[in-house]
């Protein structure tokens, strides 16, 4: 099962940190490392999570699927969709962004993050692994200005707790991780059925790069969950970047 065995820290530096470590000592498949409070937190591209001590959900499991390399995109999906499930057991109604942002509605009625996943390949120890990082903002019921997100009591409008949602996560992530690998057909349906942007208009920009950004039409994911993007010089395959949706 994933979340066994499981470590529950105060606060660390970052979970992901943590939990690679405990991998390359050999940590099994699905242990899970629990925060509630990060001080150097991992987003993509060399971003910063920001949390409020004891108001999110935030963890780090140790992944080591039974999958080609090529496919191991797919464990991000996974995750991610299992987060939207998860929140929808407390009526959240979330939607995806690709390729790791989960959104929900604000208390302006706006569309914006709830949760976030990260997963990175770990090749230290004996054998390689995946480390899925995982935040969702629970408690929270204000954000600075410049951050626009929102949090599961605010999309939900119940009063939940952080870790509410811990167990109908790795519940639902158990069962996407094992499409991912045996039906990654249904995986990949499911999540574009909550992809937004589809069929729109939208920018693939590749920050940290010199690669200059796409624009294009958002056709659906590949095989390996990769984004296809219609564009003026044909149809692409993005396998990594920061999607910005037409307003």
């Amino acid at each position: 099962p994933l979340g066994v065995p499981a470590r529950h820290l105060a606060s660390v530096g970052s979970t992901m940190t943590e939990a690679a470590a405990w991998a390359a000592d050999g940590a099994p498949h699905g242990a899970a490392v629990v925060a509630e409070t990060q001080t150097a937190g991992r987003g993509r591209h060399g971003r910063v999570w920001r949390d409020v001590p004891g108001a999110s959900l935030m963890l780090s499991l140790v992944l080591r699927p039974a999958l080609a390399p090529e496919r191991l995109g797919l464990v991000g999906l996974a995750a991610g969709l299992a987060l939207a499930e998860a929140a929808g057991t407390f009526g959240a109604r979330a939607r995806l962004k690709w390729p790791n942002d989960v959104l929900a509605l604000n208390a302006q009625g706006r569309l914006v993050k709830l949760a976030g996943v990260l997963a990175e390949a770990s090749w230290s120890g004996a054998a390689p692994a995946v480390i899925l990082g995982a935040g969702l903002n629970v408690e929270q019921m204000t954000f600075p200005d410049d951050l626009r997100a929102t949090s599961l009591r605010i999309a939900s409008g119940r009063d939940v707790a952080r870790l509410d949602p811990l167990a109908p996560f790795l519940d639902a992530f158990a069962i996407r991780l094992d499409q991912a690998e045996s039906a990654p057909g249904r995986l990949l349906a499911d999540v574009e059925a909550r992809l937004v942007g589809l069929g729109d208009l939208c920018q693939v920009g590749f920050p940290g790069t010199d690669r200059p950004p796409l624009t294009g039409t958002a056709l659906g994911l590949a095989p390996d969950g990769a984004l296809r993007l219609a564009t003026d010089a044909g149809e692409i395959t993005v396998h990594a970047g920061e999607v910005t949706l037409a307003r």
